[in-house]
């Protein structure tokens, strides 16, 4: 009997015992299930989060390297064409810079021509100090021989003759006056093949006597009045192609050419001095 009952006794406590087990793992299965599940789901969703924001996180970055990249080419692209610039400024300013140096060596020419200007113009002047440049002045009135007939007219001088002359002769001296009684003896020359009248010649020679009492400069500002000396003279002009001297005076001769001269007829006696006289003679 007691068998019987410890056999139920321990039957019950086992059956007990199996219910028990039988419970709990359901229980205990249903809630860490889900808990798993739940922690798993969550996690994943937390990887793909994850995930999706080191993508996007690498998207981003890929995208600022990539516009770095575009920006670094278009920076490139703008030092390129700056430099382009550059370079054409450059060549621009080089250009310029020729150009210049171009306009300034047209100063060395003008200074070239100016001093060929200058070189001219002092072998004028000396040309015009010569005795054969067959200048003079009377009067303030400035001639260089041979002139026009027609200018000893406007200087106030007259001729009280008339008549003609033969092709490429020249007459005797004749006298000119002015209103003062101032005389000048001249020579009328016709250059041409042509007979002219007197007033269509020329003035091929002209003779003024210290008598006169004008006022005559020659060349080279040398003054022909009553200090005038053979002296003098050969100073200023130096020595002649001849020269004769007499009792009381001296003859001087510069000569181009036959048909070029320069003569001074100088009275050495004091009494005579106002015959002295200067001719300026160039019939070409």
């Amino acid at each position: 009997m007691k068998k019987i009952l410890s056999v139920i006794l321990f039957s019950l406590i086992a059956s007990a015992l199996t219910g028990c087990n039988d419970i709990q793992p359901v229980v205990r299965s249903s809630e860490p299930s889900s808990n798993i599940e739940s922690s798993v789901t969550e996690s994943s969703e937390v990887k793909e989060e994850s995930s999706k924001t080191e993508q996007s996180s690498k998207e981003n970055v890929s995208e600022t390297e990539s516009s770095k990249e575009e920006v670094s080419k278009t920076e490139s692209s703008a030092d390129a064409n700056s430099e382009a610039e550059q370079s054409s400024k450059e060549a621009v300013s080089e250009t310029e810079s020729s150009a210049d140096g171009e306009q300034s060596s047209e100063p060395e020419e003008s200074y070239d021509e100016s001093s060929d200007k200058e070189s001219s113009d002092e072998e004028n002047s000396k040309e015009d100090d010569s005795l054969f440049s067959f200048k003079l002045s009377v009067n303030y009135v400035e001639y260089k021989v041979p002139f026009d007939y027609s200018e000893l007219n406007a200087a106030g001088y007259y001729l009280d003759k008339s008549g003609t002359v033969e092709p490429d002769t020249h007459t005797r001296s004749l006298d000119w006056k002015d209103e003062y009684g101032h005389k000048i003896s001249v020579q009328l020359w016709n250059p041409t093949d042509e007979t002219k009248d007197y007033d269509e010649c020329k003035v091929g020679s002209i003779e003024i006597k210290l008598g006169e009492e004008m006022n005559v400069i020659l060349p080279g500002d040398f003054s022909f009045d009553f200090d005038i000396t053979p002296e003098t003279v050969k100073e200023h002009y130096g020595e002649p192609e001849s020269e004769h001297i007499y009792d009381n005076y001296v003859t001087l001769r510069y000569k181009k050419d036959l048909s070029s001269t320069v003569e001074f007829f100088i009275y050495t006696d004091e009494t005579m001095q106002k015959f002295s006289s200067v001719t300026v003679k160039n019939f070409v």
